[in-house]
């Protein structure tokens, strides 16, 4: 039995999982702290839209790092596929709630969580720290 989960904890399906769930978590409190922020401070709905898509892209770059930290090789791609999975759970979210298809906004969205991701994962393949 012991082998069974050595093997589960090894399998990409399972680190993508948690490198994706681990983003959405750090996205979420993100946006929590924003939101403390914007309860203290009369917010613009510019700086509303700005605050949710750092969040996004603080979220995406950490599931794009621990992905790659993971694997240690093919950061770049590995981000880029993680960033992808990303933004497909973000559309389809914004679909199910806003009940809309595709919008002005969903191209930039796309481009900046792929491009944070990235990053975090050229980044988690050549920083020297192990987790």
């Amino acid at each position: 039995m012991h082998r069974n989960t050595n093997n589960l904890r090894d399998s990409k399906v399972f680190n993508t999982a948690v490198s994706i769930l681990s983003g959405g978590v750090l996205t979420v409190l993100c946006l929590l702290l924003f939101s403390f922020i914007m309860t203290k401070v009369d917010a613009p709905d510019g700086l509303v839209s700005a605050m949710s898509s750092i969040s996004l892209c603080v979220g995406s770059y950490f599931a794009g790092f621990l992905i790659s930290k993971r694997y240690r090789k093919n950061g770049l791609f590995t981000g880029i596929f993680c960033g992808l999975i990303i933004f497909a759970i973000t559309f389809i979210i914004s679909m199910i709630f806003m009940k809309l298809a595709l919008t002005m906004g969903t191209f930039s969205k796309l481009i900046m969580i792929i491009v944070c991701s990235s990053i975090g994962g050229i980044i988690g393949v050549n920083s020297k720290v192990r987790f």
